[in-house]
C-alpha cells in the first residue's frame, strides 16, 4: 500500500461505543470492572504476547500487522507502576483490531520498525483519524458508559460531602479522577479525558 494515498474509515463516536458494546456483550469476561483487558486479548481472543524494547518509540504496546498478537515493550509490562498505561495501550490497539482491521490485513511488514515507517509516511490527519479512533474504543472500552455514569454520580455525591463543591468545578472533577482511577483500573489523565468527552462532564458540572 502507497502510504501517500492512506484513508481511515468514517466512524463516530456513537459508531465506536455501538461497536464496543456489541463486544462487551459478546464476551462475559468483559463484564466486570476493572476489565480484564490483558486476559481478553490473550485467552477469548488467542492473540500472542512477545516483548520487545518499543518504548524508545514512546509506545507501550502495537499491535501486530498480521492481526496475531500485540507486541509489548518488555520494561512496561513488566513495571507496576506502569500498567494503568499498558492496560490502555491494549485497549487501543484492540481498537485498531475491531475498527482497522481491513487496513491491518493489507498490510505486510515483519517488525516494529516497519510499521512505524509506513505510519510516519502517511498523511498527517489520516494517522490523526485511526489514532482518535482507537483512543475513543479505548476509553469506551475500559470505562463503559453505563459504569462510569454510576461510579461518577457516587464519587460526586462524596466531592460534595468532602465540601468539593466550594472549590470548582474542576476541583470537583480531579477529585472524582482520583477516586475512580483505581476502580476502573486507569490513569488519572485516561479518565478526566474520557469523562470530559462524554456527556457526564457538563451533566455534573
Amino acid at each position: 500500500m502507497d502510504p501517500s494515498r492512506f484513508k481511515a474509515p468514517f466512524l463516530s463516536k456513537t459508531d465506536i461505543e455501538t461497536t464496543v458494546g456489541t463486544i462487551r456483550r459478546e464476551h462475559k469476561s468483559i463484564q466486570t470492572i476493572p476489565v480484564d483487558v490483558i486476559g481478553f486479548a490473550e485467552f477469548d481472543l488467542g492473540l500472542e504476547f512477545e516483548l520487545a524494547a518499543i518504548q524508545q518509540l514512546n509506545q507501550e504496546a502495537f499491535l501486530r500487522p498480521d492481526l496475531t498478537g500485540i507486541w509489548f515493550d518488555k520494561v512496561a509490562f513488566r513495571e507496576q507502576s506502569l500498567q494503568h498505561r499498558l492496560r490502555f495501550s491494549t485497549a487501543h490497539e484492540l481498537g485498531h483490531l475491531f475498527l482497522h482491521r481491513d487496513i491491518y490485513g493489507a498490510l505486510r511488514f515483519t517488525t516494529v520498525k516497519q510499521w512505524v515507517a509506513f505510519m510516519d509516511a502517511i498523511p498527517v490527519s489520516e494517522y490523526y483519524w485511526i489514532e482518535w479512533q482507537a483512543d475513543e474504543f479505548a476509553g469506551h472500552f475500559l470505562m463503559p458508559t453505563d459504569a462510569l455514569a454510576i461510579a461518577l454520580d457516587e464519587a460526586v455525591a462524596d466531592a460534595e460531602l468532602e465540601g468539593f463543591f466550594n472549590q470548582g468545578p474542576e476541583e470537583v472533577l480531579d477529585f472524582c479522577c482520583r477516586a475512580l482511577r483505581g476502580h476502573f483500573g486507569v490513569s488519572r489523565q485516561a479518565l478526566q479525558t474520557r469523562i470530559r468527552k462524554s456527556p457526564l462532564c457538563h451533566t455534573k458540572s
